[in-house]
């Protein structure tokens, strides 16, 4: 499930054991944070994944796509670089 914050394009996402969510052209500066679960992030052009649990984040360096996948009940929020 996708949920717009506001107007700047920050999302939050709820996604369920193994689903996965695929973003798109994202933006170099984009910040990706786990609010609830662990999440397993791969952007593309980048050989190094990312566990993330809650409290932790992944700033994207480079424009490209990003991979998302939850491992358990997970809940997440987006914040775009203004």
């Amino acid at each position: 499930m996708i949920r717009t914050q506001n107007q700047h394009k920050n999302i939050s996402f709820k996604l369920h054991p193994h689903q996965v969510q695929k973003l798109d052209e994202v933006e170099p500066g984009m910040t990706v944070i786990c609010d609830k679960g662990t999440l397993w992030l791969t952007e593309s052009d980048n050989p190094q994944d990312y566990a993330m649990r809650a409290g932790h984040s992944v700033i994207i360096r480079k424009k490209g796509k990003v991979l998302i996948e939850a491992v358990n009940e997970s809940d997440l929020h987006i914040i775009y670089p203004n």
